[in-house]
């Protein structure tokens, strides 16, 4: 590998590419984000021109162990399953059992949105680019957190519960469910589910043998990457989302599990337009395009446009996409807590970066790294990219966060806590229990066990749920509501503190009295 990349930098010293960052150079960028960051591993790779330039693993894969992260090394993959869905999905297209603009309930009849006509409208595309209508990250209470009891099917049927936050095909709103709807294609149209084509007909067509959409076999689950957080400004491991043998409900949406060294092999079956190393067509060229083409327009920030020179961004399929610095940019991330991950491929100059970590402050880290590696490529030195995604410091980020600012000892409830307890039934999320124990009200639900933990008077009819979990960033309000027809119970996210995929605002409980 490194005689590779010595000829390849010495063949850009003739060309624009002369700015292409060596080995040294990525090695201090990593550790100096690992450090800047507090990520135990990272696992980063390069590919140019149809060949990996740069392949490493980088810190440990848990913390207080020895075992180093490698090229093999299993990482979930999060939101970059979505490019392995609609590559799936595309060629289906190509084998003409699928059209892009086929109304979903053709295929999947059981699907609907809280809205007829929009249900009746609704085709392949709209599942795939946030255009939906929904709010942002709407229902992915039924996706985490892990493990939980809903089901697919669970997630089809309670979409059409969800209220619209603006009109159907008119806003970018980023959601997960519909990456779930988008798999059930699959076994709709073809009779294998989700996880056994893209296991079968993608992932081991292609030779991956690291790279998992399905059941993964007892002799693989070896060298895994096991996620970490920061909670309470501590570096924990989140056992609840360590690797698992076994099928995601969620896999269509951020389910793959997969090395470095296999990610290297699938960035290059993108830069290729569908063509692996040798010769075999997995999608055709048009539909390779297709995925990168627009569909959904992103709006541009004033970050964008004085960091990047960026004029346009949006959604394709599975991909977001930009220009920058005169490029265009075909990239997507990838989160779910204690995991982050971030492929980045400029086609035009054949250049594709990989970044999978294993936790801490995900975000900044694969951002500052990928953004080291691809930015010089374009021509852009001397920024200090570690810095740049550095985030501010935030009020909540003290120990123990917002809420321990928003719980105070002197607020009480406006009623004896006996007149709170009762069962709670939410027409998507399911039943919760209210309950009083030594003199504290609790928040139990029923399908997703994470979500228990206290409520503390916060004045009124108004508690502060704190989840037991603290690896959940999901404190919440919760307001009870008194009426004659029976007591309501809404929750609302705490501010600054609470993760959006917490969609609190489309749950409506009412109690449920005992015959």
């Amino acid at each position: 590998m490194t005689k590779r990349l010595s000829l390849l930098l010495s063949a850009c010293l003739l060309s624009a590419c002369a700015t292409a960052p060596g080995p040294r150079d990525i090695d201090r960028t990593v550790e100096a984000a690992m450090q800047a960051f507090s990520v135990p591993g990272v696992a980063v790779g390069v590919v140019k021109d149809g060949q990996v330039v740069h392949a490493r693993g980088y810190g440990i894969r848990e913390l207080g162990k020895p075992e180093p992260i490698d090229g093999g090394t299993l990482f979930r993959v999060a939101s970059n399953s979505k490019a392995m869905t609609t590559a799936a999905l595309a060629m289906l297209v190509d084998e003409g059992r699928l059209a892009w603009d086929d109304k979903v309930v053709d295929h999947i009849p059981a699907f609907g949105l809280h809205d007829d006509w929009i249900t009746r409208e609704f085709n392949v595309v709209d599942l795939l680019t946030h255009r939906s209508g929904l709010g942002l990250g709407a229902g992915d209470l039924m996706l985490w957190p892990k493990p939980n009891a809903f089901t697919r099917d669970d997630v089809i049927r309670g979409l059409r519960y969800f209220e619209p936050a603006s009109d159907f095909r008119t806003e970018y709103a980023y959601d997960n469910t519909l990456y779930i709807v988008a798999g059930e294609l699959i076994p709709a149209v073809t009779g294998q589910s989700w996880e056994d084509f893209v296991d079968r007909r993608l992932l081991g067509a292609l030779g991956l043998g690291r790279c998992f959409a399905g059941d993964i076999p007892a002799q693989e689950m070896q060298n895994l990457a096991v996620p970490h957080s920061l909670v309470e400004g501590k570096l924990t491991v989140v056992d609840r989302n360590r690797i698992s043998s076994t099928t995601s409900m969620s896999a269509a949406a951020g389910g793959v599990r997969c090395s470095l060294d296999d990610m290297l092999i699938w960035t290059k079956l993108q830069l290729a337009f569908g063509t692996s190393a040798d010769g075999t067509r997995f999608w055709s060229e048009a539909e390779a395009q297709n995925m990168w083409s627009p569909k959904t327009i992103r709006p541009v920030g004033e970050r964008d446009r004085n960091r990047d020179g960026t004029h346009f961004k949006a959604y394709g399929l599975g991909w977001r996409l930009a220009d920058v610095h005169g490029y265009k940019e075909v990239a997507h991330t990838g989160t779910f807590t204690g995991w982050g991950s971030n492929v980045v491929l400029i086609p035009e100059i054949g250049l594709g970066v990989v970044v999978l970590t294993n936790g801490g402050m995900t975000g900044p880290a694969r951002a500052a790294i990928a953004n080291s590696i691809v930015r010089p490529w374009l021509g852009v030195r001397d920024v200090d990219w570690i810095a740049e995604f550095t985030p501010e410091p935030a009020a909540g980020d003290a120990a123990g966060g917002e809420a321990l600012t928003i719980v105070s000892d002197d607020a009480r409830a406006a009623m004896p806590l006996d007149a709170y307890a009762g069962y709670y039934e939410d027409p998507w999320f399911g039943g919760v229990d209210v309950y009083v124990e030594r003199d504290t009200l609790w928040f139990a639900s029923r399908k997703s066990p994470r979500m228990k933990g206290p409520l503390y008077p916060h004045g009124s009819n108004r508690f502060v749920a704190r989840w037991s979990d603290r690896t959940l960033d999901g404190d919440a309000f919760v307001d009870f509501l008194p009426a004659a027809e029976g007591m309501r119970m809404l929750l609302e996210p705490l501010p600054e503190t609470t993760d959006w995929s917490f969609n609190y605002r489309d749950l409506d409980f009412t109690r449920i009295e005992a015959d």
